[in-house]
């Protein structure tokens, strides 16, 4: 994604956000490129996963703000894989809390995505 299309996004982001009132943490600029995987179904088949990839604008202790090709229901669980400069590449598990679409000239509809972080993993709870 190009500095001009991040941009858009900010821009875009910034006419549809949520009230801040209902955030509890600040969050902080994250430019990130991410995979996840989206469980869809579950049956005696066994289950079954969406992949792709978004991309995160902003994120919190506490949550992340994705950009995504499709918008996510509210509770639907989806597991986010980003680089952290200090453990490497995560994964961590995020609810979707709210989805709101957005029009971006370059890039077609997408979806801004708030989503509330439910697991952390081990490495990232640890102090050194």
């Amino acid at each position: 994604m190009e500095d001009k299309e991040v941009n858009r996004l900010f821009n875009a982001r910034a006419a549809a956000t949520s009230p801040p009132e209902r955030r509890c943490e600040a969050r902080v600029k994250y430019q990130c490129r991410c995979s996840y995987e989206v469980p869809e179904a579950f049956g005696e088949e066994g289950a079954f996963f969406e992949y792709g990839e978004a991309f995160a604008l902003n994120r919190s202790a506490e949550g992340m703000l994705l950009v995504m090709g499709h918008a996510l229901y509210v509770a639907q669980l989806i597991e986010v894989h980003a680089f952290h400069s200090r453990w490497g590449r995560t994964a961590d598990l995020y609810e979707a809390r709210w989805a709101k679409p957005i029009q971006v000239e370059s890039l077609g509809n997408l979806y801004l995505v708030g989503c509330r972080r439910i697991f952390v993993p081990l490495t990232m709870r640890r102090s050194d």
